[in-house]
């Protein structure tokens, strides 16, 4: 079922895919901060879209000089979280939709921030998107915010997609660069995540 009046933030990775397969958003936009595997994630973003035949567009925030953590030059900020954390990059992207949706006359972003996220960081936390949605919802436009898997691990958002292979393929999960290293939190979450799903999977 189609989700009219949504934007949904789509990076290319497995969460954002199984949901764009799952919600089939009004439109899908790609968001391009500086992150160092950039180029994969939009391909991936871009192929994705066009997979499911869903609308898509893509714009630049530049806020490399923000930045930190294995997305940006690899050494984490201190007192980071978790390895890979960008400060407030949740809610910088989901202001940039909001921001999207407005000028296409929608009404709500969405963010595939999945269960267990918020252990590793609070802007993938339910409370996180709860409080960004009283902001985001009071001003101009009255954008709401949404992450509809927070509930789900990725295992489970994928079986809610009914995510294939011809899905799954054209998804990328590196942080550190536009080819898979094997030795990041995206990469190891990946080979988890497949290793879990397919065997449920009658592909």
């Amino acid at each position: 079922m189609s989700d009219n009046q949504t934007v949904l933030l789509l990076s290319g990775g497995l969460d954002s895919a199984a949901l764009a397969a799952w919600k089939r958003p009004a439109l899908t936009l790609f968001v391009d901060y500086g992150q160092k595997p950039r180029d994969a994630e939009a391909r991936a973003a871009r192929a994705v879209a066009a997979h499911l035949d869903l609308p898509f567009t893509s714009v630049t925030l530049p806020l490399s000089d923000l930045g930190g953590g294995l997305m940006h030059d690899d050494h984490p900020l201190p007192g980071a979280p978790s390895p890979e954390w960008w400060p407030f990059r949740n809610q910088f992207l989901a202001t940039a939709g909001a921001a999207v949706a407005v000028r296409h006359q929608l009404t709500r972003v969405v963010l595939a921030s999945v269960r267990g996220d918020g252990d590793r960081h609070v802007d993938g936390s339910l409370p996180f998107y709860e409080r960004l949605d009283a902001v985001t919802s009071i001003q101009e436009g009255e954008v709401r915010v949404a992450a509809p898997a927070i509930h789900l691990s990725t295992v489970e958002l994928l079986r809610e997609a009914r995510a294939e292979r011809s899905l799954i393929g054209w998804t990328v999960s590196c942080h550190r660069a536009n080819r898979p290293c094997g030795d990041c939190p995206g990469c190891w979450k990946r080979e988890l995540v497949l290793a879990d799903y397919w065997p449920s999977r009658d592909t």
